[in-house]
């Protein structure tokens, strides 16, 4: 069942590249310092594809979604995995995920769907 899902893989990943766009993510570095007093460490960017997907009206103000907020896929062609603590350069301006989850049929991962805000 592997192959199938590495060509559902290949599949995404293609269609990510083709109609999304380069995009940042970024990641806040190990803290430096002492125990009692650590400093945040600098932040880390990795390049990464990104397709935009627009939200339904009745999905925004009074739900989770709020206008403004970015909704969207990840490719999986990037060199680290996104977590709820990284953020994410689009536009030239960072948006802080609120949500962000594997699409991962069968145990394998296929792209990353998000949830960000400013």
């Amino acid at each position: 069942m592997s192959g199938f899902y590495d060509r559902i893989q290949a599949t995404a990943t293609r269609l990510i590249d083709r109609y999304g766009y380069a995009c940042k993510l970024q990641r806040d570095g190990a803290p430096t310092g002492p125990p009692h007093n650590p400093q945040p460490g600098p932040a880390t960017q990795h390049d990464s594809i990104v397709v935009e997907i627009e939200y339904s009206l009745t999905n925004r103000d009074a739900t989770l979604v709020l206008q403004g907020d970015k909704l969207g896929l990840i490719s999986t062609a990037t060199d680290i995995v996104p977590t709820k603590d990284d953020g994410i350069l689009l536009g030239g301006q960072l948006y802080h995920f609120i949500d962000v989850q594997p699409l991962s049929p069968g145990g394998q991962v296929l792209l990353y769907e998000f949830h960000a805000r400013r």
